[in-house]
């Protein structure tokens, strides 16, 4: 399960990556861990360990490591208690395999978006905030592997977007993240997602990590849990 630890928290890093780098956050990679120089923005951790052998103090180094520093920990090994840190969430990596079959269940249906003012309205559906469209940017449309999806509230595109997901791709996966609902059907929702994720990238493994209840929808979608990942603040 390692291996694909290592490819799920990579592909998961890259994308924090993308979104540090739209808002012009330096950011470093290597095999112990992805790094940010400077605070990324909400949502996001400052540090995304990709080896479980990188030590804590190796790790707060590379970082600002003041108030308001989180950290994701993708083995659940560190222990950041010491340097003020609480566990703000643990959740779990999954794995659905191309294996599996997936099927959307109800009948609407999903899309790319691909211009700026779609984007602004699936980031106000997706974090329920005016202030959120700072958070995700237009930009992102632009990166090489990174599809938006949303699920719209009829078959006009311009109507409201009431589901939505994030799929990167990077190498030999998928990531598939955002997952998110606005009736709060989110195991409906998790299933359409992977459906649609599916019939973008095709037949390679969908990669990402749930916390809470979200990782039993994922699971009922077909996915294998792999493991647990921690998310530090400070």
């Amino acid at each position: 399960m390692t291996d694909r630890i290592v490819l799920a928290a990579r592909n998961n890093a890259l994308w924090c990556d993308a979104v540090a780098r739209s808002h012009g956050v330096t950011t470093t990679l290597d095999d112990l861990a992805w790094s940010a120089a400077t605070r990324t923005p909400p949502y996001y951790p400052d540090a995304v360990t990709l080896s479980a052998d990188v030590g804590e103090y190796d790790l707060l180094a590379r970082i600002d490591d003041s108030d308001g520093c989180s950290v994701k920990d993708s083995w659940s090994r560190l222990d950041l208690t010491l340097e003020d840190f609480a566990r703000l969430v643990v959740g779990e990596w999954v794995w659905l395999d191309p294996s599996v079959p997936t099927s959307a269940g109800r009948a609407r249906s999903w899309r790319r978006l691909g211009t700026p003012d779609e984007m602004a309205a699936w980031v106000r559906a997706w974090a329920s905030d005016p202030d959120a469209e700072a958070i995700l940017r237009p930009s992102l449309l632009e990166v090489p592997g990174v599809h938006v999806l949303a699920a719209h509230a009829s078959e006009d595109p311009s109507s409201p977007v009431v589901a939505g997901a994030v799929v990167h791709v990077t190498g030999e996966v998928a990531g598939i993240g955002n997952v998110f609902a606005l009736d709060g059907d989110v195991p409906g929702t998790w299933r359409e997602a992977a459906a649609a994720a599916r019939g973008v990238v095709g037949d390679m493994p969908l990669v990402g990590w749930e916390a809470g209840d979200s990782v039993d929808a994922a699971v009922a979608a077909g996915c294998e849990r792999l493991g647990p990942l921690t998310v530090w603040l400070k």
